[in-house]
């Protein structure tokens, strides 16, 4: 699918991390049990250290410390709808947006939605807040992230040693700028990533007892296949050639497969940057962090978004974001 949402603007993004800090020998010691091992996984993955939300925070906690900056430059009451994107939600019910919109003093009047989504969540977020933005003529906080790492298991290397926790707010609003949009979804592959039990269909014998289970292979070859390919097309339909995008603001899956698209994409690899060594993969909360990881947001007038993974999935938006304020990444 292709679409585009005009007249609207990135206002500013802010993000958070918890403030405890684990290296993945830390972290997996029953797993990586020597330095080695572990010098050998971060070698791999790009990842060396995890920031780990304690049982007590949640994602919607991180959200609202990340939204702190963005609120407070604002009159909180004009917000027209607050949207969550999250697979790690407080509660299976009630939505976590409705105790979000209590919680940060927004009015009433807020339109309040949950969406549950992973990896391309971020995309798919910013889509419905561009045309919420555009149709209601107001405000539209976005918030993105999980606590991934609470659905690791400690005996699986393969999950246990690369998911961190994070969330992110951005603001956006009725502006002067055009987002374009494309998704598409693979959904025969929905095994690929999965936590079994985890809600009301359940099976006798859940792959990684019930925890996090993650095709590495599957998701290497899906990310250097079909998502390379709807990247591509996107560009072709706004017109563009690759040399016209100033960043690649890629989900964070590891670095080697970040690696491996810049160079199946054919374009350089700082432009496609690799910024969760120390934090891990953040899910949805990825794309935002590698912006506000950008020394200078003024340069960014054609950013490429990218989101894939889980579901299967893929998102991508080109927009510009060279008016865009960043609050860069703070604790909790």
């Amino acid at each position: 699918m292709f679409t585009e949402v005009n007249n609207i603007d990135i206002k500013s993004i802010s993000c958070c991390v918890p403030k405890q800090v684990y290296s993945i020998m830390e972290y997996a010691p029953d797993l990586l049990k020597t330095e080695k091992t572990a010098k050998r996984m971060a070698k791999s993955t790009g990842i060396s250290s995890l920031r780990i939300a304690p049982d007590n925070v949640t994602t919607s906690d991180l959200f609202q410390k990340a939204s702190e900056p963005i609120l407070n430059e604002i009159d909180r009451s004009e917000i027209g709808a607050l949207v969550f994107v999250t697979q790690t939600p407080d509660f299976d019910a009630p939505a976590t947006s409705h105790i979000l919109q209590y919680k940060m003093g927004l009015s009433e009047n807020t339109l309040c939605l949950d969406i549950n989504e992973g990896c391309s969540g971020y995309v798919t977020g910013l889509y419905m807040a561009t045309m919420l933005a555009d149709k209601l003529q107001a405000p539209i906080l976005l918030g993105a992230g999980d606590t991934c790492s609470k659905g690791t298991s400690p005996k699986d290397r393969a999950t246990r040693c690369i998911f961190g926790d994070a969330a992110t707010s951005t603001l956006v609003t009725p502006g002067h700028h055009k987002a374009s949009f494309a998704f598409k979804s693979y959904g025969e592959r929905w095994k690929a990533i999965i936590i079994e039990n985890s809600a009301y269909r359940h099976v006798e014998n859940p792959l990684n007892d019930g925890h996090t289970y993650l095709d590495g292979m599957a998701i290497m070859e899906f990310s250097l296949n079909e998502v390379p390919e709807v990247m591509e097309s996107l560009i072709q339909k706004c017109n563009l050639v690759k040399d016209d995008i100033d960043l690649f603001a890629c989900h964070q899956a590891n670095k080697l497969i970040l690696t491996s698209l810049s160079q199946k994409l054919d374009v350089p690899a700082e432009k496609v940057p690799w910024v969760s060594e120390h934090v891990g993969n953040e899910s949805s909360a990825s794309i935002p962090m590698v912006l506000c990881n950008q020394p200078d947001m003024t340069v960014l007038k054609n950013v490429f978004c990218s989101g894939f993974g889980i579901g299967l999935s893929v998102g991508g938006c080109i927009t510009d974001f060279s008016d865009t304020k960043t609050f860069g990444v703070n604790e909790l």
